[in-house]
């Protein structure tokens, strides 16, 4: 996976962890300036990465959660 997009993908989980907390508008504004970072030397806008990251996103989280050690019941 691209550096770029990963570092994204935590940002934005990072924001969405925090959600409701006292981190939440910090969080927020580490995930937009990596954003706006990024559009810099992709040359893509911002809106157009943001969805990006918010449709692999759920791919993200799947791909690093670890899968259960008990087999599944027939």
């Amino acid at each position: 996976m691209n550096a770029e997009l990963e570092a994204l993908l935590k940002a934005y989980d990072a924001f969405l962890q925090a959600r409701g907390g006292s981190e939440e508008a910090q969080l927020f504004e580490i995930y937009e300036s990596k954003l706006e970072d990024t559009c810099l030397h992709t040359n893509a806008s911002k809106e157009r990465l943001h969805l990006a990251v918010k449709s692999k996103y759920l791919r993200w989280i799947r791909a690093n959660t670890r899968p259960s050690t008990m087999p599944p019941k027939a």
